[in-house]
């Protein structure tokens, strides 16, 4: 049990935050939850902040007695992010500024939730000693995020892991491909309009397997160290609607979009060995993942 143990997470009322509280309770931790929507979390070792992480005063004060920050708080999407910058920059870039610095006053380890679309138009498949070149918005903020972090740690010594997650789904996920299908499919069984060509190919990983590797990492992650977090494998939109249409037994006229969203990138696949090296291997299929993620969605 890890009851003496605090720790705290920043974007606890989120989709990765929610799984990631539940799981640390359930494995004896002191969980503090911050974030600027309220959490539906109740338990005696659950402690919620309602704050901003622009809200220095009240982030460092928040912090103060835990030993470790999972640093979850952001904004997500690369479309917001396009049309609202500043507001991305100020909530990625600089709220992740923040949280480094409070975690150097108060001694506390920081596991930082980073994105593969730092890595821009990388090789496939995409190692940790790929320069960051993003693309987008989104991917920059996230990226200044990374180089923070690795400043902080050698030029004061604070204890950092970045998570460069690649695709997350699963129970909870209310965007993405998969959602989004299932929920077009919901409202007309007989169309499916498809955003791009069906051609984009990503590396998409399931909620569990993710709060596995946050686990893990927090445990054993080496400081100032960077780590892919993905399945290792590339699945195409087109194998999504394939695996999405035979759960549901349909057969719809599919219409493609023929392109996708500024800043997009089309294709991508995680090269997971370095973080496997620490003894984690993701569990769930894709078929099995979305099996799971409809059973959520019906109900």
């Amino acid at each position: 049990m890890n009851l003496q143990k605090k720790t705290m997470i920043t974007g606890c009322s989120g989709f990765i935050g929610t799984h990631l509280v539940r799981r640390l309770l359930d494995e004896g931790f002191q969980v503090r939850g911050y974030d600027l929507n309220k959490s539906s979390i109740a338990c005696p070792n659950f402690e919620f902040v309602q704050g901003n992480i622009l809200d220095m005063e009240k982030l460092r004060e928040s912090m103060d007695g835990c030993e470790s920050v999972f640093h979850l708080a952001a904004q997500t999407s690369v479309p917001k992010a396009t049309k609202n910058p500043f507001h991305d920059f100020k909530a990625n870039a600089e709220g992740t500024f923040n949280v480094l610095l409070a975690a150097k006053e108060l001694g506390a380890r920081v596991i930082y939730t980073s994105t593969s679309t730092v890595y821009g138009l990388a090789d496939i498949p995409t190692n940790e000693s790929q320069t960051l070149k993003p693309i987008s918005f989104y991917g920059a903020s996230k990226a200044a995020g990374d180089l923070y972090c690795f400043a902080f740690y050698h030029t004061f010594g604070v204890d950092t892991v970045i998570l460069r997650l690649y695709n997350v789904y699963g129970p909870g996920n209310r965007k993405g491909v998969m959602y989004d299908l299932f929920k077009k499919l919901e409202r007309d069984p007989s169309h499916l309009e498809v955003i791009g060509t069906g051609l984009q190919r990503k590396d998409y990983i399931y909620i569990e397997d993710t709060v596995d590797v946050l686990l893990v990492a927090h445990e054993k992650g080496a400081s100032g160290e960077a780590y892919n977090v993905g399945s290792g494998i590339s699945t195409t939109v087109n194998e999504i609607v394939k695996i999405i249409l035979d759960i549901l037994q349909l057969s719809p006229e599919i219409m493609y979009t023929g392109q996708s969203w500024k800043g997009d990138v089309v294709s991508a696949q995680a090269d997971i060995s370095k973080f496997k090296n620490l003894g984690w291997s993701p569990k769930v299929s894709i078929e099995d993942g979305i099996r799971r993620t409809y059973e959520w969605i019906k109900d």
